[in-house]
């Protein structure tokens, strides 16, 4: 799964990709909460590395618009 390699991209820098992975992963599976966990963490550190960014505000808006948080 996407969700596996996102940790590894945001920490290389390939926010694009790790974004696009983290927004791929299916409602079902996000509701684990292994994998909300692990959503959260994604989205605190996107804010750390990228905030304001385009892709920080895009991530932010799925977040709401689905229904997760990113703590």
């Amino acid at each position: 799964m996407n969700g596996v390699r996102i940790p590894e991209r945001v920490g290389q820098g390939d926010l694009e990709p790790a974004v696009a992975a983290a927004m791929s992963v299916p409602a079902e599976v996000s509701a684990h909460p292994r994998v909300t966990g692990m959503l959260n963490a994604f989205g605190t550190k996107l804010g750390d590395l990228a905030d304001g960014s385009i892709l920080a505000r895009t991530w932010a808006g799925y977040t709401r618009n689905s229904r997760r948080t990113t703590a």
